[in-house]
């Protein structure tokens, strides 16, 4: 039985979903780092992973395919982005339309136009987000937008209803501005539930984030996509996280959760 299991991880399919947040802003903060990646250190992370024979494609699309059981073509790979920060427009974009990439952008849609009010209380600076012109602009040149709540709250401290509300007027916005049907979704700060997610599923989406580390696979739950995260300048460690840690041995930690906190859902269970 044990031989079984270790068969079909082995055997599963696994695209690598990168995780990154800003592009050629500078850290201003040591806690910064993992949000910001400088213009330089991306391009010869996406020049590198193009001359392995990395291509990639739309985060719908490779979700999709992992629910349907059919394979995309080998080192297939998706890029994100969360929160719709401008520099990604201004720093990202020109360097993926070099070698023909394309991305994901989940865009929280109250703040289109902003910046990063959530960060207003904490240690992070604000940064300008994207307008609705520069996100249509994103669109037509074959990003995939996708949906990242109104307000970018902490979904499971809210209640069912108003988190709902969050998630599925997001979706109705982003449709509204683009005209296009919106299928993915991302958690904001990662944090999601058993509950949260049935709501993502409710509201329409057919994939989710989250920022839980590993290769997306047809072992998770399409609403409960794990992904690969992109520290600061990183390219060693991009090529490890991409191209050995997920096949090396896994030693799980507690998931108990403490006293008063919502309990994790495992990635891996239906919903």
């Amino acid at each position: 039985m044990a031989s079984h299991t270790t068969a079909r991880v082995l055997c599963a399919r696994r695209y690598p979903v990168l995780m990154y947040h800003k592009v050629g802003y500078p850290a201003a903060c040591q806690d910064e780092n993992y949000l910001n990646v400088s213009s330089r250190s991306f391009r010869r992370q996406m020049q590198i992973l193009y001359r392995l024979g990395y291509r990639t494609r739309p985060l719908a699309e490779i979700a999709k395919a992992l629910q349907a059981g059919y394979k995309l073509p080998p080192r297939t790979f998706a890029i994100t982005f969360d929160d719709g920060y401008r520099c990604v427009w201004e720093s990202a974009l020109p360097i993926l339309q070099e070698l023909n990439f394309t991305a994901t952008m989940f865009v929280v849609s109250g703040c289109v136009g902003s910046a990063n009010l959530w960060d207003l209380d904490t240690i992070h600076p604000q940064a300008e987000l994207m307008d609705w012109h520069e996100v249509r602009q994103l669109h037509a040149a074959g990003w995939e937008i996708g949906g990242h709540t109104c307000s970018h709250p902490r979904l499971t401290l809210m209640d069912a209803q108003a988190a709902f509300e969050e998630i599925s007027r997001n979706k109705t916005h982003l449709e509204t501005q683009l005209k296009c049907a919106i299928h993915t979704f991302c958690y904001p700060y990662g944090d999601t539930n058993r509950q949260v997610a049935d709501l993502a599923r409710k509201a329409g989406y057919t994939a989710a984030c989250t920022i839980r580390s590993g290769l997306a696979s047809t072992r998770h739950n399409p609403l409960l996509l794990p992904r690969v995260k992109v520290y600061h300048e990183g390219i060693l460690d991009l090529l490890y996280r991409v191209l050995l840690r997920p096949y090396m041995p896994t030693f799980r930690r507690s998931t108990r959760a403490p006293v008063g906190a919502a309990a994790p859902v495992s990635p891996f269970a239906p919903l």
